[in-house]
């Protein structure tokens, strides 16, 4: 997308949670299998360091063409 000053933003329409805490974790696993960050998919809570892993996989595919970590089997 494009901000009114014609600069690029990366956006998500995905869902989010706000943290109150530094240390507080949410629990809640939404998103595309290929870019989870392991602690969503092991279910072992997560804070905003999560969203650092998903922008490393985006800009893999982006440089590459493939995601990191494509599979014929999902699981």
């Amino acid at each position: 997308m494009l901000d009114k000053t014609g600069y690029i933003k990366v956006t998500d329409f995905g869902l989010s949670k706000a943290l109150n805490f530094e240390d507080e974790k949410a629990m809640s696993i939404c998103g595309t299998p290929e870019y989870l960050a392991p602690e969503v998919i092991k279910k072992q809570g997560h804070n905003k360091t999560v969203d650092w892993w998903c922008l490393g996989c985006i800009i893999y595919e982006m440089v590459t063409g493939f995601p990191p970590f494509k599979s014929q089997n999902r699981m």
